[in-house]
């Protein structure tokens, strides 16, 4: 039994083992519920056997029970293995120590997926077209990085300043420890930065053939709940949806890049570097990258310290000589007069307001599409008076000039303000997670969700037992199949996770006694019948009380065909279980991911916040370069675009 065990939860768990409670929890029940199923069943079927079909109606309920029982416990299951997922490490279970060869040819592939997404996205961004940006940064030492001493040995300063294509050689000669982070006001070009770092340093793997040499990652740090979920679950968790990759894998032959630590909440940046050094310490490599501010004030609280060995740069803002080089060379020679009042500006005053609000890696290229590749003026610029003002114009008109062509006509199959308004409801309703179409269904209004799926579910399950049995029997479990379901995400959405369940045990033998007692009163039903009715209303409520969507409609299912059985001959047992399969079938289908996506697609568009082909819109995006992509997720190019369109009168 061990063996074939083993085999069954390797192949459908995919999770890695671990010293959790909750992962021991796992396999004992999915141990018994291997063993109790078919045990239970082969019971069930022999005693019917015995006992006579006639006397099915008086334990019918008994049998409802006991598969209502069971499909808790499936559920209980799924819980327990999702907490597993979330609490431990992921990979394989009681899988042996890979060979050295075996790790080193996934190592490889994770490396081929890692270059394929971010040479397609630097290709994306024209980061070196048609020359990369002359990005600088200047080394910060104590108390914003972590002492000399444990840096790099002894007490001397280490000169870190240097420019873009030196980070590889910066982070493998000059730090021990491979251990920096990267700081930078917003669009000062941290995420262009890591993904340079990240092709150097897979170029080098290549070229040495080292097998040992780890897999640069980059991660976005605001996926990452760390009070919900240990970091090894997390990287486990990206290297899935970011890379496709589902293979084991150590995380001693990850590179660690953790990208964005400012976009998580301040709370949660405490906690992430607490548990990033005590998960590391010093000794595993890592790039981090932060704006500058929010990086000062986690390290100042009392709940947090600096990244443990780790030097700090920051990058340095464009000099106005940079600025004015790279909107010549970007720009066709026969347009490259139209930027003489700009250059004289720049002349006139290298570091005033124009030039401030020009010397981020995001506002040049913003410029460039606006100006540079697009028929209007520059002139525009000269209107402005502070950075802050330069930096939301160019943010506002990066939209119409991507959803235009070079002639002013409209090159997009949507309208320009139709394209904005998808935006802005994109941009607020997915402030860190990726955009995907799985994820719209998270989107919907859980009112206007759940109506309808108790709805449909209502009519299913009515229409199934109408034509097994009568009308009235399929109106009867139509009705409690939507009632339950409404009731129980009404009742779910507002209580807390982690509520006491006495109160829904008595609850439920409340209405046990009172159901039974009715019941029991007159002489119409038998005391077995009118028990297992009553079993089954208490099952019912208690369900309705309990986070367990699968077992009330188990229950209701149960319900239901007791009663067809109970009602008279009329209804054949064997119409009501195809029906109740029918019903099982269809509640699979309704509750799939897909169709979530289905349901959420038609709400969507119907109220004009997002077009039918919802996937289109986010391609198309992403090749004018509203959104990066990561794996099969969508993200704004930059999260100063997203809050721009997500709050567009925000000063």
């Amino acid at each position: 039994m061990q063996p074939v065990v083993r085999t069954m939860v390797r192949r459908h768990a995919g999770v890695a083992r671990s010293r959790s409670d909750i992962r021991g929890w796992y396999w004992w029940a999915l141990v018994a519920t291997i063993v109790l199923v078919p045990s239970c069943c082969i019971a069930l079927a022999v005693f019917f056997v015995s006992e006579g079909l006639e006397n099915a109606d008086r334990w019918a309920s008994v049998g409802g029970f006991s598969v209502s029982v069971l499909v808790a416990a499936a559920a209980s299951i799924g819980w327990l293995r999702q907490r597993a997922k979330e609490v431990g490490d992921l990979g394989t279970l009681d899988e042996a120590e890979p060979a050295a060869d075996v790790e080193a040819a996934r190592a490889d592939r994770l490396a081929a997926r890692v270059r394929q997404v971010w040479e397609s996205e630097e290709l994306r961004q024209r980061l070196l077209d048609p020359q990369p940006l002359p990005v600088s940064w200047r080394t910060l030492g104590p108390p914003v990085s972590d002492h000399w001493r444990v840096i790099g040995g002894d007490d001397t300063p280490v000169d870190l300043d240097g420019t873009l294509d030196d980070l590889y050689q910066t982070f493998h000669t000059k730090l021990p420890s491979m251990r920096l982070v990267a700081l930078g006001e917003p669009g000062a070009g941290k995420t262009s930065l890591v993904m340079r770092f990240v092709l150097a340093c897979l170029a080098a793997r290549d070229k040495s053939g080292d097998p040992a040499a780890p897999v640069p990652v980059i991660l976005r740090l605001s996926t990452w709940s760390p009070s919900d979920k240990s970091l090894r679950a997390w990287i486990y968790s990206r290297l899935r949806e970011d890379y496709a990759f589902d293979e084991p894998l150590g995380t001693d032959r990850l590179l660690l890049v953790l990208d964005g630590l400012d976009e998580m909440r301040q709370a949660d940046r405490e906690t992430a570097l607490t548990k990033i050094n005590a998960a590391f310490g010093s000794t595993r490599p890592v790039l981090l990258t932060s704006r500058t501010g929010e990086y000062l004030a986690t390290i100042d609280s009392r709940e947090a310290d600096v990244l443990t060995a780790a030097a700090v740069i920051e990058l340095r803002p464009l000099d106005a000589v940079a600025v004015r080089d790279y909107l010549t060379v970007t720009t066709k020679p026969a347009r490259l007069a139209e930027w003489d009042g700009v250059f004289a500006q720049l002349a006139a005053h290298p570091d005033g307001e124009l030039a401030r609000g020009l010397s981020t890696p995001l506002a040049l290229s913003l410029a460039r599409v606006t100006y540079a590749e697009r028929a209007a003026d520059p002139d525009d610029l000269l209107a402005f008076t502070s950075r802050r003002e330069v930096e939301a114009h160019l943010l506002t008109q990066i939209v119409p000039a991507l959803y235009s062509d070079p002639s002013g006509h409209p090159s997009s199959p949507w309208r320009a303000n139709d394209v904005h308004r998808w935006l802005t409801f994109l941009a607020r309703h997915f402030r860190t997670q990726g955009i995907s179409g799985a994820a719209l269904g998270d989107r919907v209004a859980p009112v206007a969700s759940s109506v309808i799926t108790g709805l449909v579910a209502g009519l299913g399950t009515g229409a199934a037992f109408g034509l097994a049995a009568d009308a009235s029997l399929g109106a009867i479990a139509g009705t409690a199949m939507a009632l339950g379901i409404l009731g129980y995400y009404a009742f779910a959405n507002t209580v807390p996770e982690r509520r006491s369940q006495w109160g829904a045990w008595a609850a439920a033998a409340v209405c046990f006694a009172a159901v039974h007692w009715y019941l029991a009163a007159g002489d119409s039903l038998p005391a077995g019948a009118a028990s297992g009715i009553a079993a089954v209303a208490a099952l019912w409520v208690l369900t309705v009380l309990s986070p367990a969507l699968i077992a009330l409609q188990a229950v209701i299912l149960s319900f239901a065909v007791t009663l067809g059985i109970i009602g008279g001959p009329a209804a054949s047992p064997y119409a009501l279980a195809l029906a109740a399969l029918a019903v099982v079938v269809f509640m699979t289908i309704l509750q799939t991911s897909r169709t979530s996506f289905v349901v959420a697609r038609i709400l969507l568009a119907a109220t004009g916040r997002l077009p039918w082909d919802v996937t289109a819109l986010l391609e198309d995006g992403y090749q004018r370069g509203v959104f990066r992509k990561v794996g099969g997720l969508y993200y704004f190019r930059h999260d100063l675009l997203r809050v721009r369109l997500a709050h567009p009168h925000r000063s």
